[in-house]
């Protein structure tokens, strides 16, 4: 069961570092505005990439845990 923790622990610290990094990015005030929207849509898709990834292993982690 550690190994769950372990994973579901690190999608979740992926997560809240790919928000913070989108907040940062979307609050910038010096960089050009160009840069920021591809920066944020970048970090958008990776944001919704871990999501869906969590969404799955939850899936996995509760057919699992009715066997």
């Amino acid at each position: 069961m550690r190994i769950i923790n372990i994973i579901t622990n690190e999608l979740i610290l992926k997560k809240q570092k790919l928000e913070n990094e989108l907040e940062r990015t979307l609050n910038s005030i010096n960089k050009p505005i160009d840069e920021t929207i591809e920066k944020s849509i970048e970090l958008v898709n990776k944001l919704s990439e871990v999501t869906n990834g969590i969404a799955v292993w939850e899936s996995y982690i509760n057919t699992e845990n009715k066997k």
